[in-house]
């Protein structure tokens, strides 16, 4: 049994964490989760912490002060990117880490990534970079259009942009400023081609490719992902993207835990977009688990505790589709229990009611809910989705003021 300190953990990955023989302390921060939910997660922790996390004084105060209260074995972070470099700090310095810092700030931070790639001669991408956004249109002369335009330091696609001529910069700082976010950006050229992400569990160093996730992209010119099928289909190309996932995370030193590597298969070959060293978002663990078996959530806390992450087999391809709905008042919800009672249907998603209101989708956090399925094939699979689509329906009012969406935004990647 191993004390681990785990920053932000979801409520699933304290139950697995605990069944599979570690002794959990939580810390969160009561502004990102209800306290109904902060509540359930206390009850199953064996401690709990609540910290201010954009406080870097009180954020360090409060994981120094659990892993010597809790004595703990190690310090984890396993939620969202923004807190979690200075959470591995810490830990390095406490000697309590999983993964040295730097292999952190290599895979989160989108400039370091994309410098360690250059560095080693992989993933050639032409970028160029700028201390803030105002100076972008001075680099737009050594590219072609349009470019891909990124803060360095925010997650989940936030503040990215598709950028097709100089006079949207100031729309695209607008979207920063909204983000709140002053940092560094970069400039990067258009990757085009089909795009995958490679979900990974890393043992001591030794990186294992769990599957590769095709993406389904919604339509230009925002291209928010409206789906993922696990796996793509095996072959040489899957396993080159496969392999490239492995080549940065070796070259980054990294060494424990889940990393989810985004990847355009290019005219010249594989390209990486960007990594995380966390678990793949829109429910991907689910789709691993539904075609393979490999609970790769669980399987976290298999490696921490010093056991093999659990057998691979190919069983069924599964996905995961977003609806997409008119935007405005909703009127009336239908279908909704009539698709869930469906024999395929494993999730479904559905976040509005009657006298709420369907955003326009601009970026993740703007999608119109979500259902998930599997199939024999990846056939099978997509018509079964499209089928759940039809079943489901939302009756709306129009909103003229929301249906208009700046051009470029929510660019790919």
């Amino acid at each position: 049994m191993s004390n681990l300190v785990m920053v932000m953990p979801y409520r699933a990955f304290v139950i697995k964490a605990r069944e599979e023989g570690h002794r959990i302390c939580a810390i969160w921060d009561p502004t990102l989760q209800t306290a109904d939910y902060l509540h359930g997660i206390a009850e199953l922790a064996d401690a709990f912490v609540l910290t201010d996390f954009s406080d870097p004084v009180v954020f360090d105060r409060a994981v120094r002060r659990a892993a010597q209260d809790f004595d703990a074995d190690a310090i984890y972070h396993i939620g969202a990117e923004d807190s979690m470099l200075a959470t591995y700090r810490i830990a390095e310095e406490l000697g309590k880490a999983v993964n040295p810092s730097r292999s952190i700030e290599l895979l989160n931070d989108k400039l370091a990534m994309r410098r360690l790639l250059a560095e080693h001669g992989m993933s050639p991408v032409r970028f160029a970079t700028a201390d803030r956004w105002q100076d972008v249109p001075a680099l737009l002369g050594a590219f072609e259009l349009p470019v891909v335009v990124k803060p360095t330091e925010l997650a989940g696609s936030r503040g990215v942009y598709l950028l097709h001529h100089a006079g949207q910069v100031e729309e695209w700082g607008r979207l920063l400023d909204s983000c709140d976010y002053r940092g560094p950006v970069l400039v990067e050229e258009y990757l085009r081609g089909p795009e995958f992400s490679v979900e990974t569990l890393s043992d001591g160093g030794r990186h294992q490719v769990v599957g590769v996730t095709r993406k389904v992209l919604g339509p230009p010119p925002l291209f928010v992902e409206a789906g993922h099928v696990h796996p793509a289909p095996d072959g040489p190309d899957t396993r080159a993207i496969g392999e490239l996932a492995v080549r940065l995370l070796t070259a980054a030193g990294y060494q424990t835990g889940p990393a989810h590597t985004e990847v355009i298969w290019t005219s010249s070959g594989p390209r990486i977009v960007e990594s995380q060293a966390r678990l793949g978002g829109d429910q991907i663990p689910r789709l691993v688990q539904l075609s393979t078996g490999i609970d790769i959530e669980r399987a976290v806390f298999r490696i921490l505790g010093g056991r093999a992450p659990g057998p691979r087999e190919r069983r069924r391809v599964a996905h995961i589709a977003y609806f997409s709905f008119t935007p405005g008042l909703v009127r009336s919800v239908q279908g909704v229990e009539e698709a869930r009672a469906l024999g395929f249907v494993d999730m479904l998603e559905m976040p509005f009611q009657p006298g709420g209101r369907v955003p326009v989708t601009v970026d993740w956090r703007t999608r119109h809910g979500f259902v998930v399925v599997s199939g024999d094939t990846e056939e099978q699979a997509l018509a079964r989705a499209r089928h759940v689509q039809s079943v489901v329906r939302v009756e709306v009012e129009p909103d003229e003021v929301a249906a208009r969406v700046p051009a470029g935004a929510g660019a790919p990647s």
